[in-house]
């Protein structure tokens, strides 16, 4: 990762430096241990704060359509995922890939933080970290250990498919090729809980969504994070229609915002895992976004995102299409 940033650094200057971009949109270090944030870098004397690491988590592209971009050639930093949210903008004409130039850089998967927890007696403030090919080495006054980057790894990267752009889809890429985990996993084997609530009954399932979903503040990180959920005005922030209320004590609206804003975005997924890692209630949203994909290639055929080339299967519809209500009818 070190190679990565000092890589991002050099390329960011000379863009910067030549005038090709206005500004280049990375990650820098947050004022919490191990936290990186988005960053713009629109001078050199900024470049030095640019990094890449394995808390890079943000996705990039949706600044794009902040009016302050607008018109501006910016230079952005995409892994894998990332990448599959922007196509969805390129084939979308949000943005002009004339405007960009795009850094992919060979991402390895980023860590999750609670697991890390989970393998430390000390704080992340005491705590240096190290990603030595396959092994994470942990230091801290109390002990030196190494373990599997994959026990430590976000559950959504070990099921990833496309952790780095494809070279001809950006101008360059930064890094050296590597294997993500040597354990290779399915969404099934990543996801186990979505197994475990579907053998529950049509009850259960309800009271297990709704304790989970009547924890929402209505705070909607989970929609500005998300990568693929891209309306300048969203319909929840809209004074009309009336059926949608704000008032956050009103929990029906809780499950009601949760259950449109997953299908609203159950065939522009790319996986991600944003919204549950932002999420301040812990409220495993990603759960939801999982079982409606699951569901979206039962009834149309595999389908990635930002990745596959035919539209997206609720954007048409076919006269043979399946009809899920045809049942019920009879």
């Amino acid at each position: 990762m070190r190679n990565i940033t000092n890589e991002l650094r050099e390329i960011a200057e000379d863009l910067l430096e030549s005038k090709k971009v206005d500004v280049v949109l990375g990650y820098a270090k947050g004022e919490q241990p191990y936290q990186s944030v988005p960053f713009a870098a629109k001078k050199k004397e900024d470049v030095e704060n640019l990094i890449f690491d394995i808390f890079s988590y943000s996705s990039l592209s949706k600044y794009l359509l902040d009016d302050m971009y607008r018109g501006k050639k910016v230079a952005l930093v995409l892994k894998g995922c990332d990448y599959r949210g922007l196509k969805i903008m390129l084939d979308e004409s949000r943005v002009d890939r004339d405007d960009l130039y795009l850094i992919g850089v060979e991402c390895r998967g980023v860590l999750e933080k609670s697991k890390l927890k989970k393998k430390i007696d000390a704080t992340l403030f005491e705590t240096t970290l190290d990603l030595k090919e396959d092994k994470l080495a942990i230091s801290s006054s109390k002990e030196n250990v190494e373990v599997p980057y994959e026990d430590v790894l976000s559950p959504y990267c070990l099921a990833c498919e496309f952790s780095t752009p494809h070279k001809e889809e950006v101008d360059i890429i930064l890094g050296e090729p590597g294997k993500m985990t040597n354990k290779e996993l399915t969404t099934d084997e990543c996801f186990a809980e979505i197994g475990q609530i579907e053998k529950m009954d049509e009850e259960q399932r309800f009271e297990y969504w709704k304790k989970q979903l009547n924890r929402c503040k209505r705070c909607y990180s989970c929609r500005n994070a998300c990568p693929v959920c891209t309306c300048r005005v969203c319909l929840f922030d809209r004074e009309n229609p009336s059926y949608l209320d704000s008032d956050t004590s009103q929990l029906a609206q809780h499950q009601f915002y949760h259950v449109i804003r997953a299908f609203h975005i159950s065939d522009r997924c790319v996986g991600c895992g944003q919204c549950s890692r932002v999420c301040p209630e812990n409220i495993p949203l990603h759960l939801l976004n999982q079982k409606l994909i699951k569901e979206l290639n039962k009834f149309y055929g595999s389908y990635l995102p930002g990745v596959d080339e035919q539209p997206a299967p609720l954007s048409f519809a076919k006269a043979d299409d399946p009809d899920p209500f045809e049942k019920e009818e009879k």
